[in-house]
C-alpha cells in the first residue's frame, strides 16, 4: 500500500485524505502544524485569534462552501453558550444561507469525524523539510516533521500532497508600500487581523476626527472597509453606545485604490426584471448560461470583448456604472483602458461609499509618514493621472495587501521548486503547474490541493479526485494539460501579472463551474442531477458530481435543499425582502403628502431627509437591522410650519425571510419598542404589503420598490388610515440625493 504525506488540515487536507483513503490503496498522514483543524477556519465562537472573526460570514452559499457527501443540514450548529443564540447560531441548529467562520469549522470537524479517522492526524506536527530521491527508480519523499516539543524526526513517504493553503500568510504592507516611516505613531494591521474598532484605538476618544487609512484594490479591502463603516455606525447608532456623543466623532474611511471595484452583496437579481433574487454563487453557474456544447473552462487572460461582456454585465446587476455613488473612483468607463473586472463581495460598502462614510480615491499609498505633531500619519497618494497628494490626520491603517504563499511551499527542495519553475517574486502565480493546477509532469508524486487563488471547496475535491485517480493510473506521470495550462500561456500570464496588465482577471483560474465539469468528464463521474430535470437545470453544485465511494443519501440531501432553494428563488420571490432591505440602506431625501378625509385633522406636506443606519442586532429572531432616522419640515394646510422627526427600527429575519418596522421607545429612540408591521413580498413583484390595528386605527400599508439590479434609486410608501377619529391617505417619496459625477 502506498504512503501519503498530507501538509495541513484544512480543507484541502481533509479532502485529499478523504478521497485517497476511500480508495482502500494508500495509507494516510496529516500533519498539520495548529493545534486544531481547519486552516483558516480555525476557530470557535470564542476565538480572538485567526484569519477570521468567528461572525464572519462566508462569500459563496453553503451549497458551494461544502463538499459533496456532507450536507450543511446534518450538522448541530447551536451555540455552546449557555444563554445565547449568538454569533449566527440558529434555534434549529440548521445552517443560514451563508454560514458563519466558527459554523464553518463546525462542519469541517464534523467532515473528520465521518471521513477521516483520528489515527491519521498529527496536530501540532509541522513539516520543516522535505528531500526527494529517485534512487530506487520510484520516488521517495523524504520527510522532517517537528513535533510538539520541538524535536524533530524524518519519516518517508511515497507521494507528498500539499494542502496548506494559497492564502497562507499576510503580505506585509511593505511590499506594496514603498516608503514606511519605521516609527509611524499609528496602529497598522493587515486586514486579516482586523476584528473590532479597538484592534485601531486603545481609547475612542483618540479616534476624533481621524481618518481610518485602508489600502487595496481586492476582495478583502472593499470587505475591510464595510467592517470598520459597520462598526462605526453600529458605534454612533446602537443603543448601547449611541448617547455617548464623542464616540468616534467625524471619523471617516479613506480607501485608496488602484482599480474601481464593483460591489456586490450576497443576493442579486435572476434577470434585468429584478423581481427576484438568488444567493450570488447560484447566480454566477447557472448551467442554462453556458453554451449547448459540452461546457469547457477557462483561464488566463481576459480578451477585450469578454472584459466588455462582463463589465456590462456585472453593471446589469449594481445598477449602472456607479457614477451614482459620488466618487470618480468607482466609476466604471465604458472607455479603455480599464481593467478587468475586480469584485468585492460586501453587503453594505457602496452605500456606506454613497453615505460619504467611505471615501474612495483611485490611485496607490507610495509612502507613510508620522505627521509632524506625532498624533497621527500622512499618506503620499499618487493618483492614477500621475500627480500626488499627501493625506494626513489618519489614525490608523488597515492594509488588504493580500497573503504570500511562499510559507506553504518554503519546505519543498531547491530542485523540486525548480521543476515547478517556482518564481518567489510572482505572488499571485509562482509556480507553473498542469493537471487543473495540481501538478507537473517532472515531478508526478507531489500534488497541490487549491494553490491559487479563489479556490472553492467543490474544486479542491475534484482536484483530489483527480490526483487519486492518476496516482492510481498505470502512467501517472502524465497529467493532464488544458490548453489554458500550457506552460508559454502560463508563463506570459505571469509576466502580464507583473506588469499589471488590464486584461489580467481578479482570479486568473476563476472558472469554477468549467473546470467541475471537464474534471466530471474526465473522471466519468456519476452525474446526480435530481430532482433538477436536466444537467443543464439549476446550478453547480459539488453533490451533482459522485463517485464510487460518495454518500449518496448525503448528496441526495444536499441536491433535494439545493432545489427547494432554487425552486423558492425563482419561482416564490424567496430573498427579494433581502434585497428591498439592504438597498433600503444610506441616505433619502423624503416628500410626504397627508391628504385627510376630516376637518379634525388636517391635511400636511412634509420636507425633509431620512437615513437607514445598519447596526448590530441584539435580537436573536433577526439577523439584520437599521435604525431609520427622519427630520423635516411639516406644513400645515393653514401654513403653519413645524420641524418633524421621527424614528423606527427595520428588521429583517433570513428564517422567515421578512422584513418588518418596529416602533422605538419613548423615553429612548435607539431602543426597539414594538412592532409596527410585518411587510409580505407577493412573488413577481417588488412591492411589499402589510396591514394591521394600531389601538383603535387600521393602517393599510404599501411599499412599492422598483429595484434596479442590486440598487434602490427611489421608492414609495403609503398608508391607508381609517378610525374613530382618522380617515387620510400618507404618500411618501423617497430619492437619492443626486451625487451622480457624470
Amino acid at each position: 500500500m502506498k504512503t501519503v504525506c498530507i501538509v495541513g488540515a484544512g480543507p484541502a487536507g481533509l479532502a485529499g485524505a478523504k478521497v485517497l483513503l476511500n480508495t482502500g490503496k494508500f495509507n494516510v498522514n496529516i500533519y498539520e502544524k495548529a493545534s486544531r483543524i481547519g486552516g483558516i477556519w480555525a476557530l470557535d465562537e470564542n476565538s480572538t485569534q485567526g484569519f477570521l472573526h468567528p461572525d464572519t460570514p462566508t462569500n459563496l452559499s453553503k451549497f458551494t462552501v461544502g463538499f459533496s457527501d456532507l450536507d450543511w443540514d446534518s450538522i448541530d450548529l447551536r451555540s455552546t453558550q449557555q444563554d445565547a443564540l449568538a454569533n449566527g447560531a440558529t434555534k434549529s441548529g440548521t445552517a443560514p444561507m451563508f454560514p458563519k467562520a466558527w459554523q464553518v469549522n463546525r462542519y469541517l470537524e464534523a467532515y473528520r469525524q465521518k471521513y477521516v479517522p483520528d489515527e491519521v492526524i498529527q496536530l501540532e506536527h509541522q513539516v520543516v523539510a522535505t528531500k526527494r530521491s529517485t534512487e530506487s527508480g520510484e520516488a521517495t519523499w523524504h520527510i522532517t516533521i517537528r513535533d510538539p516539543q520541538g524535536q524533530e524526526a524524518e519519516h518517508n513517504f511515497d507521494y507528498l500532497m500539499l494542502g496548506s493553503g494559497f492564502f497562507s500568510t499576510p503580505r506585509p504592507m511593505s511590499q506594496n508600500v514603498d516608503r514606511v516611516d519605521p516609527d509611524l505613531g499609528v496602529k497598522a494591521i493587515h486586514a486579516s487581523q482586523f476584528r473590532t474598532l479597538s484592534d485601531l484605538f486603545d481609547k475612542p476618544e483618540d479616534a476624533v476626527g481621524k481618518k481610518f487609512l485602508l489600502i487595496g484594490g481586492g476582495n478583502s479591502a472593499g470587505e475591510a472597509a464595510a467592517a470598520v463603516a459597520q462598526q462605526l455606525s453600529d458605534a454612533w447608532y446602537s443603543p448601547k453606545t449611541g448617547k455617548q456623543q464623542d464616540l468616534y466623532k467625524d471619523c471617516k474611511i479613506l480607501h485608496v485604490t488602484p482599480r474601481p471595484l464593483y460591489a456586490l452583496p450576497p443576493y442579486n437579481p435572476i434577470d434585468q426584471e429584478c423581481k427576484a433574487y438568488l444567493p450570488i454563487d447560484l447566480k454566477l453557474y447557472d448551467l442554462k448560461r453556458r453554451p449547448e456544447n459540452p461546457i469547457v473552462g477557462s483561464a488566463g487572460r481576459v480578451p477585450k470583448a469578454v472584459k466588455d461582456m462582463i463589465h456590462g454585465a456585472i453593471q446589469g446587476m449594481v445598477g449602472g456604472d456607479q457614477s451614482d455613488l459620488g466618487t470618480h473612483a468607482l466609476r466604471i468607463s465604458p472607455e479603455d483602458p480599464r481593467s478587468a473586472v475586480y469584485v468585492a463581495l460586501s453587503e453594505s460598502y457602496p452605500e456606506f461609499v454613497r453615505s460619504g462614510l467611505i471615501e474612495v480615491q483611485a490611485g496607490r499609498v507610495k509612502g507613510l509618514d508620522r505627521d509632524r505633531g506625532g498624533k497621527g500619519a500622512t499618506a503620499e497618494i499618487e493618483r492614477v493621472s500621475g500627480d500626488s497628494e499627501a493625506v494626513s490626520d489618519i489614525g490608523a491603517i488597515i492594509y488588504a495587501t493580500g497573503y504570500s504563499p511562499a510559507s506553504a511551499i518554503n519546505f519543498l527542495p531547491e530542485d523540486v521548486k525548480e521543476a515547478l519553475d517556482y518564481d518567489p517574486s510572482s505572488l499571485r502565480l509562482p509556480l507553473i503547474l498542469s493537471g487543473w493546477q495540481t501538478t507537473t509532469s517532472s515531478v508526478p508524486d507531489l500534488a497541490l490541493l487549491g494553490f491559487y487563488e479563489g479556490p472553492y471547496w467543490p474544486m479542491i475535491e475534484m482536484q483530489a479526485r483527480y490526483t487519486a485517480h492518476r496516482w492510481l493510473s498505470a502512467d501517472s506521470s502524465a497529467p493532464v494539460i488544458r490548453p489554458y495550462e500550457e506552460p508559454s500561456k502560463l508563463h506570459d500570464l505571469r509576466t502580464t501579472i507583473k506588469a499589471r496588465g488590464n486584461d489580467v482577471p481578479q482570479y486568473w483560474f476563476g472558472d469554477y463551474l468549467g473546470y467541475m465539469e471537464e474534471i466530471s468528464s474526465f473522471l466519468k463521474l456519476e452525474r446526480n442531477d435530481a430532482p433538477f430535470t436536466s444537467d443543464r437545470e439549476g446550478c453547480a453544485s459539488p453533490a451533482r458530481y459522485l463517485s464510487l465511494d460518495s454518500d449518496k443519501s448525503q448528496a441526495n440531501a444536499i441536491m433535494s435543499d439545493l432545489h427547494k432553494t432554487w425552486t423558492a428563488c425563482t419561482q416564490e420571490g424567496r430573498y427579494t425582502a433581502r434585497a428591498a432591505f439592504r438597498a433600503l440602506q444610506g441616505n433619502w431625501i423624503i416628500s410626504r403628502t397627508i391628504e385627510s378625509k376630516l376637518p379634525t385633522f388636517p391635511s400636511v406636506v412634509l420636507s425633509g431627509t431620512a437615513s437607514f443606519h445598519p447596526r448590530q442586532v441584539a435580537n436573536p429572531d433577526f439577523d439584520f437591522e437599521h435604525l431609520y432616522i427622519e427630520t423635516g419640515t411639516l406644513r400645515l394646510s393653514n401654513g403653519v410650519e413645524m420641524s418633524a422627526r421621527r424614528r423606527y427600527v427595520y428588521r429583517y429575519s433570513e428564517s422567515r425571510d421578512e422584513m418588518s418596522v418596529w416602533f422605538v421607545k419613548p423615553e429612548n429612540d435607539l431602543e426597539v419598542d414594538h412592532l409596527f408591521h410585518n411587510l409580505t413580498f407577493p412573488h413577481g413583484h417588488v412591492v411589499a404589503k402589510a396591514h394591521h390595528l394600531c389601538v383603535k386605527d387600521m393602517y393599510w400599508t404599501e411599499y412599492i420598490f422598483p429595484m434596479e439590479g442590486i440598487s434602490l434609486h427611489r421608492f414609495e410608501t403609503q398608508h391607508l388610515v381609517q378610525g374613530p377619529e382618522k380617515d387620510y391617505i400618507a404618500k411618501t417619496k423617497y430619492s437619492r440625493p443626486d451625487l451622480n459625477m457624470y
